[in-house]
């Protein structure tokens, strides 16, 4: 939804619009409006758009989210190897209308990435998030890991593996006197974009295939 005079705005999603309907959109921007394109995500393409004469819905991604849909394409692009024999599906959930666990005060991570091997399915959910207003390593939304097994086994379905991982862009270091100990975060499923922004997306999915075979 854009404002009448915003004339220059309207143009530039107007040529947006035509990349989209003629095929050769593959990633755009303008100004501060980030068009992207992940041909594994379910549809494009998600915006990152900040205005006050427009108005996105759903709602454009915050800079974390951002950074993960950037992040995830970037290590799928150079790690075919890891993906050989595995398809990757990602998709943007909407917050308040999509998926969401009463298990967890009503969670609604922002993320969805299917992993399928074989007959397998993998299905993480994962929240980009700032941290430091959470309850600390109790808090629910942290806790979500532990409580996505007890849905998974409430499932019965052994080709279905649920998982669940919080992306903090909140540094380290702010909330370092959680734990007083970092490994004890990714123990919780808390992996830390800031610092580990070249790892974090390897660590998260080393984690979720654990004990498959490498392909």
């Amino acid at each position: 939804m854009i404002e009448k005079s915003a004339d220059a705005i309207v143009e530039n999603f107007r040529k947006l619009k035509t990349m989209i309907q003629d095929g050769t959109f593959n990633g755009w921007e303008w100004g501060n409006l980030q068009a992207l394109w992940f041909g594994k995500h379910l549809y494009q393409p998600l915006l990152h758009f900040k205005s006050d004469l427009v108005e996105v819905s759903p709602v454009a991604l915050n800079e974390g989210e951002r950074d993960f849909v950037l992040d995830l394409r970037t290590y799928f692009d150079g790690n075919k190897d890891f993906f050989k024999d595995r398809e990757l599906y990602l998709l943007r959930n909407i917050s308040r209308r999509g998926i969401g666990f009463f298990e967890a005060g009503n969670f609604y991570p922002d993320f969805i990435v299917w992993l399928l091997i074989g007959g397998k399915q993998y299905i993480t959910f994962v929240d980009p998030k700032g941290i430091r207003n959470l309850e600390g390593p109790n808090d629910p939304k942290v806790q979500f890991y532990k409580t996505i097994k007890d849905i998974e086994r409430q499932l019965g379905d052994p080709q279905v593996v649920l998982d669940s991982f919080i992306i903090s862009n909140t540094p380290y270091r702010q909330v370092s006197f959680w734990t007083g100990d970092r490994a004890k975060f990714s123990e919780h499923h808390v992996l830390f974009q800031p610092e580990d922004k070249a790892t974090y997306i390897e660590s998260m999915l080393r984690r979720i295939t654990e004990g498959v075979p490498a392909p």
